[in-house]
C-alpha cells in the first residue's frame, strides 16, 4: 500500500481506518495494533493513535485500559432498536423543523443523489458497498440540512458512523436498491409539494422499512412497524389480563 502523505495526516489515517471497518477488513470485536497499523500505513504512531481517538470519539471504535481499541461487537437486537428510534426521532422531526422555505436547490441535489444510486452498479465487494452508503449518507444528510440547524447535522453525522452495518451488504450487495430509490423519491414528492408533515411520515416509514429489511439480513428479528405509525415505545410490560384489577 503507498504510504500516505501530504495535508492532515490525522484525517488520512481516520478515512483509512474508517475505510477498513466498512469493508470488512477488521472483524467484529477484533484489537487494533497501533504499531502494525502505523507500519501498514506507513506514519508514525502518533497520528494512528489520535485517529483511533476519533473514531472511539464517533462510536466506531470502543477503547478499554486492558485491550485497547477495537471493533464493537454487531448489534444485538436491542442496540439496533434504539438506532432505528434514534434515526427516526432526529430525521423524520427535523423535517417538521424547517424554517422558511424549502430550498428547491438542496431538493434538487438529493434528487441527483438518488438518481446516482438507481443507475450504480454497486456490486458485493467493499468499494461499492461504501459507495453507496456514503451516496445514501449523503441524501439523508441533505435532507436534514433543510433545517439549518448545525446540532442536527452533528447528531446524524454520528448516527450514521457508528452502526457500520454496512458491513452486512459485503459478498450480497444492496439488494433492495430499487426500493430504496422509491422511497426517497416519495419524501422528495412531498418535500417539493411543501407538505413538511407529509415529508416527515414518508421518511419515518422509509427508516423503519429500510431498518427492517437489513434487520433481516443481520439475521435479526425485530419489528418497527410502531415507529412508522408514530406509537410510543411501552416503558412497561403490560400487565396480563389475569393479574388486572377488576
Amino acid at each position: 500500500m503507498t504510504a500516505i502523505r501530504a495535508r492532515s495526516l490525522v484525517a488520512q489515517v481516520h478515512e483509512e481506518v474508517q475505510r477498513r471497518i466498512s469493508s470488512g477488513e477488521f472483524a467484529a470485536g477484533a484489537a487494533i495494533n497501533i504499531a502494525d497499523l502505523a507500519r501498514e500505513i506507513g506514519v508514525s504512531p502518533t497520528p494512528v493513535r489520535e485517529a483511533l481517538a476519533r473514531l472511539r470519539a464517533e462510536g466506531q471504535l470502543l477503547f478499554s485500559d486492558n485491550i485497547g481499541y477495537r471493533l464493537p461487537e454487531p448489534p444485538t437486537p436491542q442496540q439496533y432498536t434504539d438506532w432505528a428510534v434514534a434515526r427516526v426521532v432526529v430525521e423524520s422531526n427535523a423535517l417538521l423543523y424547517i424554517l422558511g422555505p424549502i430550498d428547491p436547490r438542496i431538493l434538487d441535489e438529493a434528487q441527483a443523489v438518488n438518481e446516482e444510486i438507481r443507475t450504480s452498479n454497486f456490486g458485493t465487494g467493499p468499494t461499492g458497498i461504501r459507495k453507496f452508503s456514503e451516496l445514501n449518507w449523503r441524501f439523508h444528510a441533505l435532507l436534514l440540512s433543510l433545517a439549518r440547524n448545525p446540532l442536527l447535522d452533528e447528531v446524524h453525522t454520528r448516527l450514521y458512523a457508528s452502526p457500520q452495518f454496512s458491513r452486512i451488504f459485503l459478498g450480497r450487495g444492496i439488494l433492495n436498491q430499487a426500493k430504496v430509490v422509491a422511497e426517497h423519491r416519495k419524501v422528495l414528492k412531498q418535500l417539493r409539494s411543501g407538505d413538511r408533515a407529509g415529508a416527515a411520515d414518508a421518511l419515518r416509514e422509509h427508516i423503519v422499512q429500510s431498518l427492517e429489511r437489513d434487520a433481516r439480513l443481520s439475521h435479526l428479528s425485530m419489528s418497527l412497524k410502531r415507529l412508522a405509525r408514530g406509537d410510543t415505545p411501552e416503558a412497561t410490560p403490560s400487565i396480563p389480563k389475569n393479574r388486572r384489577q377488576k
